[in-house]
């Protein structure tokens, strides 16, 4: 091997060192870098031989950590996406990691919350600081709620979901009081 691949390589290596990183972003850096193609692929090959690169993996751990964060899997996807994994592969990759069939999965349910459980959470949370504000529950009220959560991810009828129950639970405190 020439000296540039050898470079090559160990640009490769430095930047997966520093953080988890996908192949494309790998590609991207070593192209930013100024390598050929035919190097490029040669050290991607390397780390992906010794498993330093691996996007299924890297699809199911930032899952997990959006999922900490309160998003939604359809905003999860689309990170993955920029951060240059196909599509095809975080679908994969997240139907077999949120599967049944997956040995994991209940301990999996019990560490994320289930996707609608976590927007109901977020829903909660908003109508608590509402009602500390001494403010009612109105439309307004809803629609900045609706527009939180699609904006974290989460699809129309969990959206709903989370509206009436921020409707029912609202109602019943200003009722009350």
């Amino acid at each position: 091997m020439d000296k540039s691949g050898e470079k090559c390589k160990s640009a490769a290596l430095r930047y997966v060192a520093a953080a988890i990183k996908t192949e494309g972003q790998v590609r991207d850096y070593l192209a930013r870098k100024g390598f050929a193609a035919e190097e490029i692929d040669e050290a991607v090959s390397m780390l992906r031989e010794y498993d330093y690169v691996n996007d299924a993996r890297y699809c199911r751990d930032y899952y997990m950590l959006a999922c900490s964060k309160g998003r939604g899997r359809r905003r999860i996807e689309q990170e993955l996406a920029q951060k240059k994994i196909s599509r095809q592969l975080i679908r994969e990759s997240l139907d077999e990691l949120l599967s049944a069939d997956n040995p994991d999965y209940e301990e999996l349910v019990a560490q994320t919350l289930t996707e609608k459980e976590r927007a109901m959470e977020l829903g909660r949370k908003l109508l608590r600081e509402r009602r500390l504000d001494g403010k009612p529950v109105d439309r307004a009220f809803c629609g900045r709620v609706a527009r939180r959560l699609s904006a974290m991810g989460y699809g129309g009828d969990i959206i709903y979901s989370v509206i009436g129950m921020v409707l029912e639970e609202g109602g019943k405190r200003d009722e009350g009081e």
